[in-house]
């Protein structure tokens, strides 16, 4: 065999990636124990039925019901906390040469069962990203339902999963939100996860299935860097992926426009995560099984569910990390001064299809005492301000081509 350079490359990221394949059932060389305070696993729940099994060739869970995360929280004994959410994709969907890792916050997600192996819960991952403007956006990837089981035993799983895709602006010490969210807080503008903007999921290449596999082991159909991979870490981890569908509206115009523009500019920064037709995988790296004090996952729950001004924490220690290439580059998006342009470009046509609809709310707040609601009154001054000033001065920094 002639070894030419082509060839040695891919050989060389095959093997870098070997560890990536990991087919059910199989044993993967996880080397992190479990506890000795663990209580004993009964186990059983895959072996109620035949179809649960992974033979011809995936568990078939249809005969399951799907369940929500909070309907069934005193059934959950058991739970695997998701230290290492890595999620991928593509910054330019259908180029695998630019395929994006990053690493969401930790110890949000959970994967939560009873002693039988039952799962009923799977709490969402979340990721923040700074955006010029807008200030923090968060994302999370909130799951809709889930069904299936877990083997401890065995370190295997086999669910089905639904997610959406949730984006909201964080209020606290930010500007914008003080200024817009009293003007228009009347209408659920995305300043809470409660109002958040919302991208439907559904599975790859179907979206009349709102439901998907999530399996054992790292996602097979494309090659994950060593600093991606957790086996001397995690007791096991799952994949899923994703399809980004299109936009969940409100039906109130000025809403679903601000919510489209929120979601264009956190797809400007991370590089297309939520664009429609995006297909996101997410390996599930779990760490050790624990016991699970109700009250305390009643707590987490509700805390992650409202996710009012909270902290998050990363696995890098860094909220300000990039999505990373496989060669471990950083992603790039635009740099703060194109980024402005392009936020204030859609916030100038946002602010002119919608300004009746912005005076009238300036107008109801007229009388109001507060000081922050006088700054609101000068809104349009601001926006005027904006359209004919700022934005004009950061186009003169834009290269023409």
């Amino acid at each position: 065999m002639v070894f030419t350079k082509p060839l040695a490359t891919a050989l060389l990221i095959a093997a870098n990636a070997a560890n990536a394949f990991v087919l059910p059932n199989a044993k993967p060389t996880f080397t992190h124990a479990t506890s000795s305070g663990l209580s004993a696993f009964e186990g059983g729940f895959k072996d109620t039925d035949p179809k649960f099994a992974y033979v011809n060739p995936q568990p078939d869970l249809s005969d399951l019901d799907i369940t929500g995360n909070l309907h069934n929280i005193d059934k959950i004994t058991r739970m695997q906390k998701i230290f290492w959410p890595q999620f991928s994709w593509q910054a330019v969907p259908g180029d695998e040469s630019t395929r994006l890792y990053d690493l969401f916050a930790k110890d949000i997600s959970r994967l939560g069962y009873d002693d039988s192996g039952r799962i009923w819960s799977l709490i969402c991952p979340q990721r923040g990203k700074s955006i010029p403007i807008l200030g923090t956006v968060m994302l999370e990837v909130t799951v809709t339902g889930v069904r299936g089981w877990v083997d401890e035993k065995s370190r295997s799983c086999a669910a089905d999963v639904g997610v959406e895709g949730v984006l909201w602006i964080e209020p606290a010490n930010n500007p914008f939100a003080e200024l817009f969210g009293p003007l228009l807080d009347s209408y659920g503008f995305p300043f809470s996860k409660a109002n958040g903007a919302k991208k439907k999921g559904h599975a790859i290449g179907k979206p009349y299935e709102e439901f998907w596999p999530m399996r054992n082991g790292t996602d097979p159909l494309f090659f994950h860097p060593q600093s991606m991979q957790h086996w001397d870490e995690a007791f096991s981890v799952y994949h899923l992926q994703v399809e980004i569908g299109d936009q969940i509206m409100t039906g109130k115009a000025i809403v679903d426009d601000f919510n489209t523009l929120v979601i264009n500019a956190f797809n400007l920064v991370s590089g297309n995560i939520l664009v429609t037709g995006q297909q996101v995988a997410w390996n599930v790296w779990a760490n050790e099984p624990e016991d699970v004090d109700t009250e305390e996952w009643k707590a987490h729950a509700d805390k992650w569910f409202h996710s009012i001004t909270v902290d998050h924490t990363y696995p890098t220690g860094k909220y300000a990390d990039q999505p990373s290439y496989f060669d471990g580059s950083e992603f790039k998006p635009l740099g703060d001064g194109d980024a402005i342009v392009s936020v204030m470009d859609e916030l100038k046509e946002f602010v002119g299809k919608h300004a009746e609809t912005i005076k009238n709310e300036a107008e109801r707040l007229k009388d109001k005492e507060e000081e922050k609601h006088k700054l609101l009154l000068n809104l349009l001054k601001l926006g005027s301000f904006i359209k004919h000033n700022v934005f004009e001065k950061s186009r003169r920094h834009v290269k023409e081509e």
